[in-house]
């Protein structure tokens, strides 16, 4: 078993990449190799895990109507507000660790790098809602977007985009990796979903033993 320090808050590790890395499936893995080890463990995703957080995502992912690339960016900021106020805050000292499905560094990549809003002022945004709500460890899967794009099926408003724009996505997330190579952490997604499973708990497992020292 492994004991966390109760006087800190819990660990929050994120999961990123473009469409069709298994995000999904490796939270619902690591939750479960965390819970084994009697790890009190909640998973959240973005946008949504609110009630008000999932209505924007049906209108991110499902909504009519042409949105502009500022207005999508402030519905994923409005989203993470009321992740951070519901969910976050009010686990922290409930759970030893908080796994999200998506953080700030999506917005960075999918509507800083990807759609071209300015990246300083999506930061500005990240902070007024997520303040010092950075996570321990960010996994970024990794995919070549063609092949990412095939294994999603283009059902939502984000996979029907051109492979351009998930190109632009995955570069930034790239970018992003390089310059907080302690934080970010490159998995490539072309093994098989144990294997890649198993990267992600070595790293996981370092995090936990660096926090418990």
């Amino acid at each position: 078993m492994v004991l966390m320090d109760k006087t800190k808050h819990a660990l929050i590790i994120s999961f990123e990449g473009i469409e069709g890395t298994g995000k999904s499936t490796q939270c619902r893995l690591l939750s479960k190799y965390l819970k084994n080890k009697g790890l009190k463990v909640i998973v959240l995703r973005e946008p949504g895990s609110s009630v008000i957080g999932e209505d924007i995502r049906r209108i991110l992912l499902h909504g009519k109507g042409k949105l502009t690339s500022f207005s999508e960016t402030l519905l994923f900021i409005a989203a993470r507000c009321q992740l951070v106020e519901e969910k976050i805050s009010v686990n922290l000292r409930k759970k030893d660790i908080i796994i999200l499905d998506r953080f700030i560094d999506a917005t960075l990549a999918y509507q800083g790098f990807g759609a071209g809003v300015d990246l300083k002022l999506i930061r500005k945004l990240n902070k007024a809602v997520a303040g010092d709500f950075t996570p321990n460890l960010t996994l970024l899967l990794d995919i070549e977007p063609k092949d990412g794009l095939i294994r999603s099926g283009r059902n939502d408003r984000f996979e029907k985009r051109k492979l351009s724009f998930h190109s632009r996505v995955r570069n930034g997330y790239l970018a992003l990796a390089k310059s907080y190579h302690k934080r970010i952490k490159v998995i490539s997604t072309k093994e098989d979903i144990k294997a890649v499973h198993k990267k992600i708990c070595y790293f996981v497992d370092e995090t936990l033993a660096c926090a418990n020292k």
